[in-house]
């Protein structure tokens, strides 16, 4: 867990500063959600979502991502064309229910999707490949505790650099939201993050661990997190001790 737990930019600042850095540009959340079921394809890049998928997503959107709203400007997303998929499904969904629901849609803003591609090219390294290839899809403990000693430092070398390399990535944002605007009087807004199995929980952990969130990191370890389901931080609180992790559970389709 503490390699995964390692970060880069976050490394001088005290769990408070980081929190304040979130709250000060208007971010009170940060959501990492996987993408939905996929059809197997040549190149990994190019697998899509099949309809399960799509459905999947849909509802993800619809029910707990009622919730989150309302969102930063900019959602990162890994590039790959299933996590795309993911994001503009899960997006349009809130629409269509905010719309069913006769609700104010006319102050819903999509926010625009920063995709980035290492969050894909993270996953493609041999070690990781290796591994999932090995153990699959499981919780992020059996990875980063495995009983065979030189798997569990594989896991923690490639696994930590995606984390470290995503938090800078949602570091970033948070310090751009806070220097373009003024903190809002509104409830906060979420910062989404759309990302790939067991990849995701590892960056979900990395910002737990530097808040200080120590519920939040067994949450994380010990989940298989699902298709179209993740994990929402949530640092909208006086105290840092305060900040929390929740599940995503979309309903079952």
């Amino acid at each position: 867990m503490s390699a995964a737990a390692n970060t880069s930019n976050y490394v001088p600042l005290a769990p408070t500063e980081i929190q304040k850095t979130f709250l000060e540009s208007g971010i009170n959340k940060v959501a990492f959600i996987r993408h939905g079921n996929t059809a197997p394809a040549s190149n990994d890049f190019e697998r899509t979502l099949t309809d399960l998928g799509r459905s999947q997503s849909i509802v993800a959107g619809a029910s707990y991502g009622i919730e989150l709203y309302p969102f930063s400007d900019e959602a990162l997303c890994s590039s790959a064309p299933r996590c795309v998929e993911t994001a503009n499904l899960f997006l349009n969904s809130i629409l269509e229910e905010k719309t069913r629901q006769q609700d104010e849609v006319g102050e819903y803003v999509i926010p625009n999707l920063s995709l980035q591609p290492q969050l894909y090219d993270g996953t493609m390294q041999p070690a990781g490949s290796r591994l999932f290839a090995k153990i699959g899809y499981a919780p992020l403990r059996s990875y980063l505790e495995n009983e065979i000693i030189d798997d569990a430092e594989a896991a923690r070398i490639v696994l930590g650099g995606y984390a470290r390399s995503s938090l800078d990535i949602i570091f970033d944002v948070a310090k751009n939201c806070k220097l373009q605007k003024p903190p809002t009087t509104d409830s906060g807004r979420t910062l989404l993050f759309f990302a790939h199995a067991v990849y995701l929980p590892s960056a979900a952990l990395s910002l737990a661990a530097a808040l200080d969130c120590h519920d939040g990191l067994e949450l994380i370890l010990d989940t298989n997190t699902k298709e179209a389901e993740g994990y929402c931080i949530n640092v909208d609180n006086e105290n840092v001790d305060d900040v929390n992790v929740t599940l995503l559970c979309r309903l079952t389709t």
